[in-house]
């Protein structure tokens, strides 16, 4: 379906550039409308929990600069002689944006609220105690990316009384 959805975008830029418009908004028109459709495609078709990898004004700032550089590009017309070719291509550059942008990559979803159930507070100084020497510790085995400390604190609680209950049978 994408490959389809790039070449819809592809043909779209392309007509736009070549048939309707002349000289240098031809230009532009083609690249930007080819790649705004292509990662607007790519964006709502995503998985739709994942969302920003980064906060939104970072990744408007981040659109931005890949727009600057879509903007630079018809600039070389006059230098490539196929730049026809090339234009189509453009709308290939919109996944690394989406992955790179939308992907949510780094954070840790929680889709179950009772894993935080088990509050920090009402741990024994001894477990706290134990649980600053894990994290001490060059591995600590129940880090993840995103995963917060409370969590973290929830998920070696949770084996440290796994732990004592098998040393006990």
């Amino acid at each position: 379906m994408a490959i389809l959805a790039y070449v819809v975008a592809a043909a779209i830029g392309y007509a736009l550039g070549h048939y309707l418009l002349d000289g240098a908004a031809a230009a532009y028109a083609s690249i930007l409308v080819s790649y705004h459709l292509f990662l607007g495609f790519l964006v709502f078709a995503a998985d739709q929990k994942k969302g920003f990898s980064m906060p939104i004004l970072q990744t408007i700032v981040t659109h931005s600069a890949v727009l600057g550089l879509l903007i630079a590009l018809p600039y070389m017309r006059a230098h490539v002689p196929f730049f026809g070719l090339i234009s189509l291509l453009v709308p290939g550059l919109a996944p690394f944006e989406t992955k790179w942008l939308f992907s949510g990559d780094g954070r840790v979803t929680n889709d179950n609220p009772a894993d935080d159930e088990v509050p920090m507070q009402n741990a024994s100084p001894d477990e706290h105690e134990a649980f600053r020497g894990y994290l001490m510790q060059k591995e600590r085995i129940f880090r993840k990316p995103g995963m917060s400390l409370n969590q973290e604190f929830n998920l070696w609680i949770k084996a440290r009384a796994e732990k004592k209950a098998q040393a006990s049978v």
